[in-house]
């Protein structure tokens, strides 16, 4: 199946990977869908470091680029400064997340054995789910970030839900 980088795929398969204006843009438009057809919509922030520092953006990208080859033709993926991947989760409720930033995880430890040696293994992350956690996309966004933010002063391999 052909790839089609910076489109979010419909098919399995293809890559749903996009840039950071129009993640933000479908993390609207899909809460806005969820809010007239009743259902939740998740967020998931993985933050990428080697244990002491942020890791490259090139690295977020191909780590980006692995984890949607795992992911439903339905979630979507983008890679944000200075190293992190974010994914919008279509239908997952907050009860989900801990399962799939395990799969993530494991997704991106995996890829980073590919990448040699000196890539990171620290993964720390936080999420967020409209309308169970999150009022807009605004807040989505904003909670999922804080919270791997949060994740990652605590420890690695922490993932953060708000309470």
């Amino acid at each position: 199946m052909k790839r089609h980088r910076g489109t979010a795929g419909s098919a399995v398969g293809a890559s749903n990977v996009v840039d950071e204006a129009l993640f933000r843009f479908l993390v609207d438009l899909e809460v806005s869908k969820a809010s007239r057809l009743q259902y939740c919509v998740s967020l998931v922030s993985v933050a990428l470091s080697d244990g002491e520092n942020q890791m490259d953006p090139d690295f977020a990208e191909r780590a980006a680029e692995a984890v949607s080859r795992h992911c439903r033709a339905t979630d979507v993926v983008t890679n944000t400064a200075p190293a992190s991947v974010s994914l919008l989760l279509v239908a997952a409720e907050t009860r989900d997340l801990p399962e799939i930033f395990r799969r993530t995880a494991t997704e991106l430890e995996a890829h980073a054995s590919v990448a040699g040696p000196a890539r990171p293994t620290v993964w720390s992350g936080g999420g967020a789910c409209y309308p169970q956690t999150a009022m807009n996309g605004s807040d989505l966004l904003g909670q999922a970030a804080e919270l791997t933010v949060e994740a990652r002063r605590r420890r690695a391999g922490t993932l953060i839900l708000p309470a």
